[in-house]
């Protein structure tokens, strides 16, 4: 009895402590701050960079919450009438005490093309939302033709706004606070992710399917027969027709600029660019490369012209313009199918595409010390689909850069830095692929929205995968014997049905904000089940159900019947000699009670609130268990090039 209320007296003074350190003074009136000291969220990356690349200013805000000690700021004034209007998010961060958004007024904006603010007089300050004049400018198409969100610029001063509004047309008009936040646009997802998957994948069906019957075409010119070499009967084949190249090493280096298929006899047939240059580019819509092996690609740049100077030029000017296996410039509609590529630079390059199928590929990067390129670069290739392909030794199996509409799917990666990479890529599917022994499996950077990593396998890496950006959702992915298997790093996104088995840590939650859904997933045999960024806490379930933990089945029966926090001391180790009896103290009972209850108390790591008795996913963790599968996944390269 006497440990019992010594416990319960500590219980006490630890809710003291950290109610008084942690709940919000609600008489405070809080002040704007350095908008980089906040956590921000909103547009992608891409956008607000592009938008200062034209000089413009992407307007912005920042709410204090009173249930949150970080500051949270979001790019774009749409991001934050949604995030308040998002269901349960009061519940979770609190009300907000203070809500500011960028000041216009004062600086004579004009509007960029995409109607985004571009000051002449000074830079914006802050002022409170409710007291701000919006203008709403209508979205703007981009240059292929897509049409942009509407724009909202913040004005303190009422005339000011109108003079802008006057600036951008007769189309944009001025609203208050209270109208922003009963007309704006709410979330633009219209599907269940399920269905939007199944969309992409029937999407890059379409793709594959027109692509394939480029293979079909009639052969016009064989080379050796009707040409010396294989750039001479490029060069007088009709178009629509096929060029056939014979088993046998071509020492030339190959450029397409008509609509023809190029097809070898299988690995028999080798282009060799005589380590000077790529072994075949394509200039020309339509063009299938298909059936050959390219080897000894340059180490140098192609020339694809183009001397802009854009916010992502380095990056384009670099790996975008490395040799390449095979390189399509400024092409639509176009074919790489069973093609074998031995490289110390690119694989494949895809800068500029549109609807491009690469199929069946095979890139062995040659490289030493991590100086090689990608497998496949996508470099702004716009609904690209990478299929049924096999990378190792490369710098990167798949990398992308604003190449939005990208699918990869059944690939292998394997000795790689990041099996698939990335950046500044929207809309997304990354499905059914298999990666071993990398730095990372798949990685999402860059704050990108609306990608979709479902149904792959990533074992013995540094960390299986790693996600960014906002509204995204990953599931049903197999994370074993990784260091980390899956860091959180989104927004707004949903995590649901993988399984993390004999990692170091099942789960790494980075994202200060507290905003995604990580429901029915299996955490088994994890060194440690979960880590978790400072912030407010994270609650991994919902009303119907949380997550399996092996650690809190482990035990007696009712040992789910309670919340189980993965990143506490005790949780953690349940299981373990002694915690089991230390977990049902009477002090960390009552404790548990309190963080229920103390808003202050609720503050950092991470709880599931209904925690499954039983494996969630027995199907998928078998498979995870399965060593026959392992085994079969080890043999990732299976080439013919040291023949």
């Amino acid at each position: 009895m006497r440990r019992d209320a010594a416990l319960a007296a500590v219980v006490v003074l630890l809710a003291l402590a950290y109610s008084g350190a942690f709940v919000v003074n609600a008489t405070h009136d809080p002040e704007p701050v350095s908008f980089g000291t906040t956590a921000s969220s909103g547009l992608t990356a891409e956008t607000v960079r592009e938008t200062q690349a034209a000089g413009a200013v992407v307007p912005k805000a920042q709410v204090s919450y009173a249930q949150f000690e970080t500051v949270v700021g979001y790019y774009g004034i749409g991001s934050l009438v949604a995030a308040l209007g998002r269901e349960g998010h009061t519940q979770r961060f609190g009300p907000p005490l203070g809500v500011f958004v960028s000041d216009f007024a004062g600086t004579s904006p004009t509007a960029s093309d995409a109607g985004y603010p571009v000051p002449t007089a000074g830079r914006p300050g802050w002022t409170a939302a409710a007291n701000a004049h919006y203008v709403v400018v209508p979205g703007r198409p981009t240059a292929a033709g897509k049409a942009r969100g509407r724009v909202f610029v913040p004005f303190s001063v009422a005339a000011d706004a109108r003079q802008f509004a006057d600036r951008v047309g007769s189309d944009a008009t001025v609203w208050s606070w209270a109208t922003v936040r009963e007309r704006i646009d709410g979330p633009p997802r219209t599907r269940s992710w399920p269905e939007t998957v199944e969309s992409r994948n029937q999407a890059a069906n379409r793709t594959a399917t027109d692509a394939r019957s480029l293979a079909d075409r009639p052969v016009s010119q064989v080379v050796g027969d009707d040409a010396p070499s294989i750039q001479r009967a490029v060069d007088t084949a009709p178009p629509n027709t096929t060029v056939y190249v014979p088993p046998g090493t071509y020492h030339e280096r190959v450029r397409i600029d008509r609509p023809i298929t190029l097809r070898g006899a299988g690995t028999e047939t080798v282009v060799s660019a005589r380590s000077n240059g790529t072994g075949v580019t394509v200039t020309s819509d339509r063009v299938a490369v298909v059936d050959l092996a390219v080897t000894d690609v340059g180490t140098e740049t192609i020339e694809v012209g183009n001397g802009s100077e854009a916010w992502d030029t380095h990056v384009k000017q670099t790996y975008g313009r490395g040799d390449a296996g095979v390189a399509l410039v400024n092409t639509s509609r176009t074919l790489v199918a069973d093609v074998t590529v031995r490289t110390p630079s690119n694989g494949v390059l895809l800068r500029q595409t549109n609807e491009t199928l690469v199929e069946n590929v095979t890139v062995h990067g040659t490289a030493t010390g991590g100086e090689g390129y990608m497998g496949v670069m996508a470099m702004e290739a716009t609904s690209a689909v990478v299929q049924y392909s096999t990378f190792s030794g490369t710098l990167d199996g798949v990398y992308s850069h604003r190449s939005n509409g990208l699918v990869v799917r059944d690939s292998r990666m394997r000795d790689v830095r990041f099996g698939t990479h990335l950046m500044f890529t929207s809309e997304t599917l990354l499905a059914d692929n298999v990666a071993r022994d990398t730095d990372t499996g798949l990685v999402v950077m860059t704050r990108p929205s609306g990608n979709a990593l479902v149904g792959n396998d990533v074992r013995d890496s540094g960390r299986g995968i790693v996600t960014a950006g906002s509204d995204s959702y990953v599931a049903r992915n197999r994370l074993v014997g990784n260091e980390v298997g899956l860091e959180i790093g989104t927004r707004r996104s949903l995590y649901g049905h993988n399984v993390l088995l004999r990692n170091g840590v099942g789960a790494d939650a980075t994202a200060i904000v507290a905003s995604n859904r990580v429901l029915a997933n299996d955490f088994v045999h994890n060194d440690r089940p979960a880590e978790a960024t400072g912030g407010a806490t994270r609650v991994w379930s919902s009303a119907t159900g949380g997550n399996y933990w092996a650690r809190a089945a482990g035990g007696p029966v009712d040992a789910v019947d309670r919340s189980y926090r993965p990143t506490s001391a005790v949780d953690a180790r349940y299981g373990a000699p002694g915690t089991r009896l230390l977990s049902e103290s009477p002090g960390l009972v009552a404790l548990r009670e309190l963080r229920g209850t103390v808003p202050g108390m609720r503050s950092g790591g991470i709880v599931d609130q209904r925690p499954a008795a039983a494996p969630v996913n027995p199907d998928l963790l078998a498979a995870a268990r399965n060593d026959s599968q392992r085994m079969t996944n080890d043999s990732l390269v299976n080439t013919n090039f040291d023949r």
